[in-house]
């Protein structure tokens, strides 16, 4: 008997799995413009009767079951807005998923090669100091290690001339460390401020140094421009107290120094360091040291005052002044301190707004907007030298920004950098632009993640001498450098300074050594040796005009201009003649076949060689003798006799000193290698005349050569790369032996391998001529003459 149950129980298994088969498709019949609509289609064609009532002109059919019919088609040029959100959203999970790579593998940025582009001085005291890539020392350590020792041979040599000279001259750029190891005279029962007082000029005197800083007339005030004038003097009669008591000139010693209320002893501390700047010179009382010192160092919240960040840019300038030393380490601790104390005080917002109806205690605005920009400037000139990232970052000088900015007055919010698009055509004008111009290209060097393009900005530098300053034969010309002011000369060689940066960098770590490049090179070092030696002269010439009473013999110090000058072009000599020595010294012991440097002379091209551009031909390379030639005619103007007065003068500062050392260090290599060269050629040529008169079937920029010694066939250089890599031929100090170095890469031709042998031959005998004479330069007992020309 049979139960009656639901209908479901009746299904077989084979009708249930025949139920759940799936339906084949039906083909698209409709047009699509009726299916979109659903609208009733009879299918006619080519167009049919729905289409043709609203007057269509054609119909779309799909083919099959299988055809892809376009958006555009189907829907016409309505997009979807709901579909496209939706895909848009599904995108943005993936991607927060990291599952979207789109391109990542094709836009891979370069990595930055300066960034980390750093050497460590490691002292045998155990100090340690990190110089980053744009520092002198670290382009002297990275590059070829047999000139460094070169020249540290010899420097050793004359780092006794040089303690000689410290000795006799009581030198050193420690006055501060002194005061830790001699107790003060008399120092027992008084305090600071009343040891001040009693090494202090006249109370007149002293007025009248404060009134001559000022005088806007001579530019050897240009430091002025950071203060206001009425609040200093008023600084002044308020805080330096005279004694009722007459001296026997009839002028009135200090008797008290009065710090203003809150204890702000900076106002004094300002009043002494233009007396140090105008007064002292090097010779600063340990008393005024010890005070200036301790206000150096105080560290409390209760020392912001304007007076602060004045007084420290003043100490700033005082030791560019004195103690200027090339690579201003010593430097470092004071700009730290100046641009934190700037960025606490405010001065990187917009001063005008921000100090508004405050002049009667901060001075005037335009006096703090000048401190803003030499503050600015002593970082840039830090981070430039020692090769670190600006303490002053783009956070605080947002220059770029408002660049394209119509309405530039109204769009720089509370920023100062609105003061650097001064557009005017007077020196801080210039300053001021090239500031706005060089900062990001600094900053550039330390971002990991953007590839800086030094050569554009090696351009754009060219570019902004050409346009901004007077043409450059002004410069060049001894005669007409006197019609430009200093100040411009300031800032111009502070263009050539970051050019030679640039230059040197892309020579060394990208291995771009063309025509081009090296031409610009030698050009830009040529051009800031004759800036350097015209400038100095200028300014030995604006002393004798202006402050005669400095050409004394019984006078030690230097005088305001000659020191001014210091200021002005130190940071450029190191730089440049390191370069100059570097490379000449490279390409001149670097023996290629078919080069032969008595082939390479050239006097009227070393006569006539236009220095009134930074421009050279691409066609048109420099001769190196005639560069050498070049370089000793500019600096001959040092050690002619007419130049008696300047030397006496330039003997009074330890800089100058080292420069003219220095010079005379390389002058002394790159003259001996030189001279056994074109001995040891003129010899083979004798011998081998029609093989070494050939005229080269290469160019500068690269050829078949030989190494100039075994040592450097490990570098792995092709005869196509050898002439330009790095500065690696320099004097080895053991005589070489007579192996000789393979080249693969030379050219399939018959008079290669001669050549190549002749070259090594070459090589190799004026190693052992070099050698000789170096070993007799090495045991001289005295090495006077290298500083003959002082």
């Amino acid at each position: 008997m049979s139960k009656r149950g639901n209908l479901q129980d009746g299904i077989t298994p084979l009708e249930d799995a025949g139920k759940n088969v799936r339906k084949r498709r039906k083909p698209i019949k409709s047009c699509a413009f009726c299916r979109k609509r659903k609208l009733r289609c009879d299918q006619q064609k080519p167009v049919c009767s729905t289409c043709k009532a609203r007057r269509r002109t054609d119909c779309l059919y799909t083919e099959e079951f299988g055809h892809s019919i376009e958006s555009e088609e189907l829907f016409g040029n309505t997009p979807n807005i709901e579909l496209l959100k939706r895909v848009e959203e599904l995108e943005k999970r993936l991607d927060d998923k990291g599952l979207v790579k789109e391109n990542s593998t094709k836009t891979k940025t370069p990595k930055n090669p300066y960034a980390n582009f750093y050497y460590l001085q490691c002292k045998g005291s155990g100090r340690r100091m990190m110089y980053g890539p744009t520092s002198l020392r670290t382009y002297l350590s990275n590059d070829d290690n047999r000139f460094v020792n070169t020249y540290n041979q010899l420097w050793s040599k004359v780092k006794i001339e040089r303690n000689k000279w410290k000795a006799r001259n009581k030198w050193t750029i420690k006055p501060e460390s002194r005061l830790l190891e001699k107790p003060l005279p008399g120092s027992a029962d008084s305090t600071i401020l009343q040891q001040v007082c009693k090494v202090l000029p006249s109370y007149e005197q002293c007025l009248r140094i404060v009134m001559d800083f000022f005088n806007a007339e001579l530019e050897v005030n240009e430091v002025s421009e950071v203060l206001d004038k009425n609040k200093v003097i008023n600084d002044f009669t308020s805080s330096f107290l005279p004694s009722d008591q007459l001296l026997p000139n009839g002028e009135r010693r200090i008797e008290k120094l009065l710090p203003s209320i809150k204890k702000n002893y900076y106002k004094i501390g300002v009043i002494l360091m233009i007396l140090c700047i105008h007064h002292f010179f090097e010779d600063t009382p340990q008393e005024i040291e010890k005070f200036l010192i301790m206000l150096t160092g105080l560290s409390t919240t209760k020392v912001f005052f304007i007076e602060r960040a004045q007084f420290l840019l003043l100490k700033y300038y005082h030791r560019e002044l004195i103690w200027a030393c090339g690579d201003d380490s010593h430097m470092i601790s004071l700009v730290d301190l100046l641009c934190s104390t700037a960025i606490t005080l405010g001065l990187h917002l917009k001063i005008r707004e921000v100090y508004k109806n405050q002049e009667n205690v901060v001075g005037s605005l335009e006096s703090l907007e000048n401190l803003w920009v030499w503050i600015v400037l002593s970082d840039f000139n830090v981070s430039l030298s020692i090769g670190r990232c600006l303490l002053i970052s783009s956070s605080y000088f947002q220059a770029d920004e408002y660049e394209n900015d119509e309405n530039l007055s109204g769009g720089m919010g509370n920023s100062s950098s609105g003061i650097f698009f001064d557009e005017s055509n007077t020196c801080m004008g210039k300053l001021k632009r090239f500031l706005k111009l060089a900062r990001p290209m600094l900053d550039a060097i330390y971002n990991k993640g953007a590839y800086p393009d030094l050569e554009q900005n090696c351009k754009n530098l060219v570019s902004f001498a050409e346009t901004e300053f007077h043409p450059i034969s002004y410069f060049t010309d001894g005669e007409l450098i006197s019609k430009v002011p200093l100040r411009e000369i300031k800032v111009f060689a502070q263009v050539l300074n970051l050019l030679l940066t640039f230059y040197s960098l892309r020579y060394l770590i990208h291995k771009k050594k063309n025509v081009a490049l090296e031409n610009n090179i030698l050009q830009t070092i040529l051009v800031s040796f004759s800036l350097e030696i015209n400038t100095t002269v200028l300014c030995f010439k604006l002393d004798k005009e202006h402050f005669p009473e400095f050409l004394a013999p019984d006078c030690s110090h230097l005088s305001p201009f000659m020191a001014l000058s210091l200021v002005y072009t130190n940071f450029l000599f190191p730089r440049a003649s390191t370069g100059f020595c570097a490379f000449l010294y490279h390409r001149l012991t670097l023996f290629e076949k078919g080069f032969y440097l008595l082939s390479n002379i050239n006097e009227q091209e070393a006569t006539n060689w236009d220095l009134s551009t930074l421009n050279i031909p691409l066609n048109k390379d420099i001769n190196l003798l005639s560069a050498f030639k070049i370089y000793s005619d500019i600096f001959d103007k040092w050690s002619t006799d007419n130049n008696k007065e300047l030397r006496s003068m330039m003997s009074r500062s330890y800089t100058l000193v080292i420069n003219i050392a220095l010079e005379s260090i390389y002058r002394a290599v790159l003259e001996k290698v030189i001279k056994y060269r074109t001995t040891v050629e003129h010899t083979w040529m004798q011998q081998l005349p029609d093989e070494l008169n050939r005229p080269p079937q290469h160019t500068l920029s690269g050829s078949a050569n030989v190494p100039i010694d075994p040592t450097l066939s490990n570098l792995n250089t092709t005869s196509n790369t050898t002439l330009v890599a790095n500065f690696s031929a320099s004097l080895p100090v053991e005589r070489r032996s007579n192996s000789v170095a393979g080249d693969s890469g030379s050219p399939s031709n018959e008079n290669v391998p001669m050549e190549a042998e002749l070259a090594q031959t070459i090589s190799n005998e004026f190693w052992a001529a070099y050698n000789d004479g170096w070993e007799d330069l090495m045991n001289q007992p005295d090495y006077t003459y290298l500083f003959d020309t002082i």
